[in-house]
């Protein structure tokens, strides 16, 4: 607008469209025309000087017919070379700058993104319909949760069968070869039956990606079970595409009104709940709901191993001075009697067992945080009681329940020693009975001690309920009274 504005200044200054045309260095056609604008808009013949969706065509210099046919050419020569050998537009910018013609990377980048849009190949799917019990597929999808106050992008294992389209979800901490193991084992077990054929991504976990071999402890597991194992061609997630379609609906309908949990067993209870309304209920292009649908299937499906899969992996493990083995960042207790400094340890997804020899020295729910502790008090004991000094200040005495240490501070304070057969009621109950039967002496002001806390907690265990009839079930005469007297007075 500022040019526009210097020729109407000039014009007015000189009165020839020429000088001005020679001093802006433009054209005379260009000062006429915009000269003319101006006056036009005066006239109250057009509403502006310069349209607002004005579009300026400037005719191509350097993309001549014969640089586009020569390109052109190159690209239909390309569908009869091998395809590593295929001209790319690197190349053809290249061949062309060697023969003389002056053009750009990303000139020739258009040219042929042009040409494919009108001469590329197009992509044809093929419809599928499976057999009852034939196929089913198996998928891992990331779902947003907040677990325990902590956001976090947690896996979610996804199945589901083909032909009545029943599916099967939960999720996962992690995303390994256990994890898929398990999920496939309750997805065997809720169907009552094993599908002829699997189908998956490439997954690192079970396929080689760069040999493409199969993860022999995966053929073991199919082996096992007794399925045929298919992966897709790579970038082609439409051979899958019923899986990949139940992960996002599924993750949808579970965790889009609520994505907040206390542990992530509560959200699998809610998926399974939400998947369980979704079997039960109409689906796309079936005649029946999949849960019925699936007993259809269920003739059709191998039966399911006489045997458990040992669905685990073992390591060995060094016992630090603190009697805890590391695993995974995390750290498990041990039991102090355990004479050893090394020992085997077992895990799952959701178990890890520490295992000396041919026995189970610890079983620990696995933690998969950093830095977390998961210790038994009662493997202490024996430590404790010759080092009872340092119990009120130990991890595994803060963790314990308020209630607990509360006793400590206010009724053995001075006296640890004497608070270590409290702690031994661990052998015999859970934290959960200890904290009551404390609540329950509190309020009646009496001092925890061994032998009350004791005896409340076996009570309320030997509690049983009331098996006395109701009275009309058993009717009884009433008694004769005078046979007694009779016999006190010494008669027979």
């Amino acid at each position: 607008m500022s040019d526009i504005q210097r020729i109407v200044e000039l014009y007015n200054l000189y009165g020839s469209k020429r000088r001005v045309a020679k001093e802006l260095g433009m054209s005379r056609n260009t000062v006429a025309r915009y000269l003319q604008r101006v006056q036009d808009v005066k006239d109250g013949v057009e509403d502006e000087i310069l349209p607002k969706n004005r579009q300026i065509q400037r005719p191509c210099t350097i993309m001549t017919p014969e640089i586009r046919g020569c390109i052109h050419s190159i690209l239909e020569e390309n569908a009869d070379r091998p395809k590593k050998q295929r001209w790319n537009g690197l190349k053809i910018c290249h061949y062309l700058n060697k023969h003389g013609h002056g053009i750009s990377y990303a000139t020739v980048k258009r040219e042929i993104a042009s040409w494919k849009q009108k001469h590329g190949h197009r992509d044809v799917y093929i419809a599928q319909e499976t057999d009852p019990g034939c196929r089913a597929e198996f998928d891992f999808g990331k779902t947003d949760l907040c677990i325990c106050t902590r956001w976090g992008k947690y896996p979610m294992a996804s199945m589901v069968l083909n032909n009545s389209l029943y599916r099967f979800g939960r999720v996962y901490h992690r995303e390994t070869l256990l994890e898929i193991f398990d999920a496939h084992i309750r997805f065997f077990n809720e169907i009552g039956g094993v599908p002829a054929t699997i189908f998956y991504d490439n997954m690192a976990a079970i396929l080689n990606p760069r040999t493409k071999d199969w993860n022999p402890r995966f053929l073991e597991f199919s082996l096992f079970h007794g399925f045929e194992p298919h992966v897709c061609n790579p970038r082609s997630p439409h051979e899958k595409g019923t899986d990949e379609q139940s992960v996002g609906y599924m993750r949808r309908w579970a965790f889009s009104e609520r994505n907040t949990f206390p542990s992530l067993d509560e959200a699998n209870v809610c998926l399974a709940e939400t998947i369980a309304e979704i079997n039960a209920g109409n689906v796309y292009r079936r005649s029946s709901p999949p849960c019925v649908g699936l007993l259809a299937e269920q003739e059709t499906f191998a039966p399911l191993p006489t045997l458990e899969f040992s669905n685990y992996q073992s390591r060995s493990a060094r016992i630090s001075k603190y009697s805890h083995v590391a695993f995974e960042t995390n750290y498990y207790s041990v039991p102090d009697t355990y004479p050893g400094h090394h020992l085997t340890l077992k895990y799952s997804p959701d178990i890890v067992e520490l295992v000396g020899g041919d026995q189970v020295l610890a079983c620990h729910t696995r933690r998969f945080g950093k830095g977390e502790l998961s210790y038994d008090l009662t493997h202490f004991l024996k430590t404790l009681s010759r080092k009872p000094g340092a119990l009120p200040n130990s991890r595994l005495f803060r963790q314990l329940d308020e209630a607990i240490q509360r006793i400590l501070h206010r009724h053995y304070s001075g006296r640890n020693k004497d608070f270590l057969p409290i702690l031994s009621l661990f052998k015999e109950a859970s934290e959960e009975e200890l904290i009551s039967a404390i609540h329950l002496l509190e309020e009646h002001g009496m001092v925890p001690t061994y032998e009350t806390l004791r005896c409340v907690i076996m009570h309320q265990a030997g509690q049983v309920p009331d098996m006395s009839l109701p009275p009309d079930l058993i009717k009884m005469d009433d008694p004769n009274l005078s046979l007694y007297d009779h016999h006190l007075l010494g008669g027979r």
